[in-house]
């Protein structure tokens, strides 16, 4: 989905400001992002062999970025180097509040009143809060708490994502012990359009385990 202009955001924010009742949907406060910094922080961070980029067995310590070097309109070759991170975090700041449904499936069916929790990755010098979200019937959440206010999406950013269910045992390697993230960024190319969860139990997974042990 597109990300909602910043001149639109700021026109909610005084249409919403003359209304007594209703959810409030003021964007969050968003300090400015600074692609330079961010880029430092993230190769010092991640860049383990300091050989300039941020690239196989070194993506899995951050599953945002994991996203991100999957996408080949960044990185055609799997690698995220200063220079590409640096033009990817620039496009920021061309977007205010970017719509960004999540999926969320649990063995293939839809996960109502799943609890997300995206926590924004240190590297980002700390310009938004974590947000969070609950999933509906159909195991799809679209607005987000981020600082205290709604919001019809997310700041841009890279996250690290967790995921609980009341009642559910939700396996700890999609919350206390994540391997999920994302990317959130505006629309063009290489931009996205939200995030599918496909979550499975710890029967599946041993299953599935199981599986390869026979192979």
């Amino acid at each position: 989905m597109r990300p909602l202009p910043p001149g639109l955001v700021a026109f909610s924010v005084l249409a919403l400001a003359g209304c007594g009742s209703g959810p409030d949907k003021t964007p969050v406060a968003v300090r400015s992002y600074d692609p330079e910094a961010m880029t430092r922080s993230a190769m010092a961070e991640f860049d383990k062999n300091v050989n300039g980029s941020i690239d196989g067995p070194e993506l899995d310590a951050c599953p945002g970025l994991k996203v991100l070097a999957a996408n080949p309109d960044v990185a055609p070759d799997g690698k995220l180097t200063a220079d590409r991170l640096k033009v990817r975090f620039e496009t920021y700041r061309s977007a205010g509040v970017v719509g960004f449904p999540v999926r969320v499936t649990l063995d293939g069916a839809p996960l109502a009143d799943a609890a997300l929790v995206f926590t924004p990755e240190v590297f980002m010098g700390g310009v938004t809060d974590a947000a969070t979200g609950r999933t509906g019937p159909d195991g799809t959440a679209t607005d987000f708490s981020v600082g205290g206010r709604e919001l019809p999406g997310l700041p841009p950013g890279v996250y690290r994502v967790s995921v609980t269910r009341d009642g559910v045992a939700v396996p700890e390697r999609y919350n206390a012990k994540t391997v999920l993230g994302c990317e959130v960024s505006g629309g063009g190319r290489g931009g996205n359009s939200g995030l599918d969860l496909k979550l499975e139990t710890k029967e599946k997974l041993k299953a599935k385990d199981k599986g390869k042990d026979k192979k």
